[in-house]
């Protein structure tokens, strides 16, 4: 029986771009593309295209701003299996925090003390820069039931279409 060979395949019209290094993202999602990249690649790849592919990755990542260590140490978490996070016994609350590069990231340590949940989220995103194609639309135009009150008690149900 022939074992399966497995690669990626990836078509002549992929950027290879992926969050850069110096993008305003918190460090943890900055390096959980890099590892979830480095795990796909462990995963998929068998071992006589592994290198092949890992080659790629370290090439890859370091057109997108990373370091050579950086790039061995998603490789190296990847390696290691998945890793079960514990949350915090019943949070109180959740904050949600603007990450901005260079700002100290002692926030999530003090509030978790106070079990208060936080996460980061981007100030601005494509989605809300840009306003909506579609035209909104008169509730009386939708389809549906209604129902209209009568004086005589009986009401009016009637389906439009």
């Amino acid at each position: 029986m022939v074992p399966f060979l497995t690669e990626f395949f990836t078509k002549k019209t992929h950027t290879k771009q992926y969050l850069h290094a110096s993008s305003h993202h918190f460090p943890a999602q900055k390096f959980g593309v890099l590892s979830t990249l480095a795990t796909r690649a462990l995963r998929i790849s068998n071992e006589i295209h592994l290198e092949k592919e890992k080659s790629h990755l370290l090439e890859v990542f370091k057109n997108n701003g990373y370091n050579k260590t950086q790039s061995l140490k998603a490789f190296q978490r990847a390696c290691k299996g998945p890793r079960v996070k514990t949350a915090p016994v019943d949070p109180i609350s959740k904050v949600h925090l603007s990450f901005i590069k260079g700002t100290k990231y002692m926030i999530p340590h003090f509030v978790r003390r106070k079990n208060i949940s936080s996460s980061f989220k981007p100030l601005r995103t494509i989605k809300n820069s840009l306003s909506s194609a579609k035209d909104p639309i008169d509730p009386k135009d939708m389809k549906g039931n209604y129902l209209v009150p009568c004086s005589c008690g009986i009401p009016y149900i009637r389906e439009t279409g």
